[in-house]
């Protein structure tokens, strides 16, 4: 047989082509997996900082304030960690600005493979309220 008549009957071609796609496929599921749980993570921080709020409008206690927004942080999971709260309180009123700064950590290496993580976001949620006395 001539090389040229084996080349034009495309047999198998459709194997090769489906084998050529499933890495960007895949590739791009896991990118997309990766901005879901981002996006989750952002919105347990504002949970977190809305809790933590709460708790310290009606208490005035900031370590009780930090327990309630660690309970919902260590909710998620292992990736998202507080780094930061603080209830910058007014001094001559009762208004306060809380400030939670957390970071999420990127899977789309796992750390196994690289042996240190530098895939990380920094995540800052605020919330203003007022302690009621």
């Amino acid at each position: 047989m001539n090389i040229l008549k084996i080349l034009r009957r495309e047999k198998g071609s459709a194997t090769i082509e489906f084998l050529a796609m499933v890495p960007l496929v895949l590739f791009i599921m896991m990118v997309f997996w990766q901005f879901l749980v981002a996006g989750y993570a952002v919105i347990i921080s504002q949970s977190a900082v809305n809790e933590a709020a709460k708790t310290y409008s009606v208490t005035g206690d900031s370590s009780k304030a930090e327990e309630k927004a660690t309970a919902i942080i260590n909710s998620m999971g292992g990736d998202l960690s507080i780094e930061d709260l603080d209830p910058n309180r007014d001094v001559d009123g009762n208004d306060f600005n809380m400030t939670l700064k957390a970071k999420f950590r990127l899977s789309f290496i796992p750390v196994e493979f690289v042996g240190v993580n530098t895939f990380e976001l920094e995540i800052d949620r605020s919330l203003s309220g007022r302690v009621m006395d």
